[in-house]
């Protein structure tokens, strides 16, 4: 079983790049939570890849403003319709622990994807600064 993103990446080379500025140089940045997410994603790449006889490299993995977001070169309007459908899927799912969260919300000045929990933690965490 994959319990990290190292583990993702290393299970599907095929979808990595090979420039310094793709993937491999730089890892997901992203929270531990979107890790079923993303093994499911980059599962279905590989499929769709060898179906399709497809070039797929996704070449950025990463959090921003709260959102999950995957960048790829190549691909089809399969690999673009998959990849939506991951992105709405992390909309709702907290990127700390992978539970239910109630969307993308502002704390601290910035937007994360966190439920509840999570987010109280985090809250916790910044009083003993």
């Amino acid at each position: 079983m994959i319990r990290t993103y190292d583990g993702i990446l290393a299970k599907h080379p095929a979808l990595l790049g090979s420039e310094p500025t793709d993937l491999k140089a730089f890892g997901v940045c992203c929270g531990p939570g979107w890790l079923p997410i993303l093994k499911s994603l980059f599962d279905d790449f590989e499929k769709i890849r060898q179906e399709d006889g497809l070039t797929i490299t996704v070449f950025q993995v990463k959090e921003k403003f709260g959102e999950l977001r995957v960048y790829v070169r190549g691909g089809n309007d399969r690999v673009q319709h998959r990849l939506r459908d991951a992105e709405w899927d992390a909309m709702f799912t907290c990127e700390d622990c992978g539970g239910r969260s109630p969307g993308v919300q502002s704390l601290g000045g910035g937007l994360n994807n966190l439920c509840g929990a999570c987010r109280k933690k985090l809250r916790q965490s910044w009083k003993g600064r």
